[in-house]
């Protein structure tokens, strides 16, 4: 019996054409949470972008930055940042190669060598950019992600030295997301699980990138959007039609869940 389910934001419940959730997903979450269903956002965002979703709907969890930081309202459930010295690590690249990064700390995101390969975060995320400071001033937070704008290409030729001892994933083809080992969105839901005191067996997750897939993988049922490639495709246990498509609700109702 499906308890529980986790979302993913971008190409998910959002759309990258509409940056919002549709009105017949919307009915379907308040379909579930009548049901007693309980949902919950997971996103390689920071809390304080996850605005897309959180705003139209009342979720009763978060996972944020691919699991390392995750909460319920009033309560963090689970906090796993970066060491300080591999942090050091990849400010001096940056202060070498120039490439664009944000950093991801608690109270936010700092960004640093602007560049025009940034643009991506608000011309299709429709998710603005704060203005950047320089590679040493993140030093002074603690950091829980780097999200490194590098293509495939640019990441296959770097090689290991970028980010050694790391978890890199992917969901976009522009940029990649970097977290701590261990970490992963699988990690955010047993933490949410044993908040709530819900089995695995009684899970169901939905994603398209690659950064889906612990989750996917982890959950009982994992269900990979139409829209994502094909090797996200390969490693779940359902393929639904496109978030444009409302592919969130064509599972739900493959699955008797509505």
């Amino acid at each position: 019996m499906t308890k529980a389910i986790f979302f993913d934001i971008d190409g998910t419940l959002v759309s990258f054409q509409t940056h919002r959730i549709s009105p017949a997903v919307l009915n379907a979450l308040d379909r579930l949470r009548e049901k007693g269903v309980k949902l919950f956002l997971a996103t390689g965002r920071h809390r304080s972008a996850i605005g897309p979703a959180a705003d139209a709907f009342s979720f009763d969890g978060f996972i944020t930055i691919n699991g390392q930081y995750c909460f319920t309202e009033g309560q963090v459930l689970r906090k796993s940042p970066i060491a300080p010295a591999v942090v050091a690590q990849q400010v001096e690249l940056l202060e070498v190669t120039k490439a664009p990064c944000l950093f991801l700390s608690e109270s936010g995101t700092l960004f640093v060598n602007p560049d025009p390969r940034a643009d991506v975060f608000p011309q299709q995320l429709d998710h603005p950019l704060p203005d950047p400071v320089p590679p040493s001033q993140v030093m002074d937070h603690e950091i829980f992600q780097l999200t490194a704008f590098f293509t495939r290409e640019e990441e296959s030729a770097a090689g290991p030295r970028f980010f050694p001892g790391l978890e890199v994933m992917r969901w976009h083809p522009a940029f990649v997301d970097v977290i701590a080992p261990g970490g992963g969105k699988d990690r955010g839901m047993d933490a949410i699980l044993t908040h709530f005191g819900i089995a695995l067996e009684d899970t169901m997750a939905f994603g398209d990138g690659e950064n889906d897939l612990p989750m996917l993988r982890h959950a009982h049922i994992g269900v990979a959007m139409g829209n994502a490639d094909r090797f996200v495709q390969s490693q779940a246990d359902y393929v639904t039609r496109s978030v444009d498509e409302d592919g969130i609700l064509t599972a739900l109702e493959h699955f008797g869940l509505l």
